[in-house]
């Protein structure tokens, strides 16, 4: 597996080579408060019970359409609640590169006319910033597959801002929350 999104991969595509080579795209991003391990931290838990950060009831339509149709969008889990690794399954997502603390790719599941991956990128900004981009690329199958991608085009900005939105202050969060750690002092021998 690729660790890296390339354009018109056939991996990406759904190992299909009708599905168009050029990807349509579409992301969003927000500069956080936190470390990129803080921010690594809410991406790598994406999925299963903690969900999708923004708008989980869109997502949670679009699962029950893929179910209705035979797909497996009502699957939720993962194998592990904070740890991914290349091949795991989380929901109807497949992890197909991860490398820590800077990029996660899922490649898309549910029945839809084409292929999809979704990545989050991670970026130092500073000294205790990172940015978090959330993007999508979308291999159409044909004008059904351009007609689905345009449909849920209005909601794309929404999503993908408001997710890295959300990842970002919720690393925020957890790291002002988390405990710091303190270097035990060894006991002194008695004498």
């Amino acid at each position: 597996m690729a660790a890296r999104w390339t354009e018109g991969a056939l991996m990406y595509r759904d190992y299909n080579p009708d599905y168009a080579f050029y990807a349509k795209r579409d992301s969003g991003s927000f500069i956080a408060r936190a470390s990129p391990e803080a921010v690594w931290d809410q991406v790598a838990a994406i999925g299963g019970e903690n969900r999708y950060y923004v708008y989980n009831w869109l997502w949670g339509i679009r699962e029950t359409i893929d179910w209705a149709l035979g797909g497996p969008g009502r699957s939720h889990g993962r194998r592990d609640p904070h740890d991914v690794r290349v091949g795991d399954a989380i929901d109807s997502w497949r992890v197909i590169g991860a490398d820590p603390p800077r990029r996660l790719t899922l490649a898309f599941g549910m029945k839809a006319p084409g292929a999809g991956v979704l990545e989050f990128e991670i970026t130092p900004v500073g000294p205790a910033h990172a940015r978090i981009t959330v993007t999508a690329y979308w291999h159409p199958a044909g004008p059904l597959g351009l007609l689905y991608w345009y449909a849920l085009a209005p909601s794309h900005g929404l999503i993908f801002h408001g997710m890295a939105r959300a990842i970002a202050l919720r690393a925020e969060e957890a790291q002002r929350t988390r405990p710091e750690k303190r270097e035990e002092l060894p006991a002194e021998m008695p004498g």
